[in-house]
């Protein structure tokens, strides 16, 4: 099991950050991402795992005038 924005997520061997997004259905275009306080660039989220127990943060950037 994970966190994902201090939420319960199943936790599945293996998992990218790029299926965290997807799995909980995050569309916004502009993302922050942490795992355990620490920043993934974006080009990173096909890349990088997710250990089970992680806490995960996903920030929605929304921007306007």
């Amino acid at each position: 099991m994970i966190k994902v924005n201090d939420k319960p997520f199943d936790y599945i061997e293996g998992m990218t950050v790029s299926d965290v997004i997807r799995k909980g259905n995050f569309q916004f275009p502009l993302l922050i991402v942490k795992i355990d306080e620490v920043y993934i660039p974006r080009d990173m989220y096909n890349s990088t795992k997710v250990t089970d127990g992680a806490d995960v943060q996903i920030i929605h950037l929304v921007s306007g005038g």
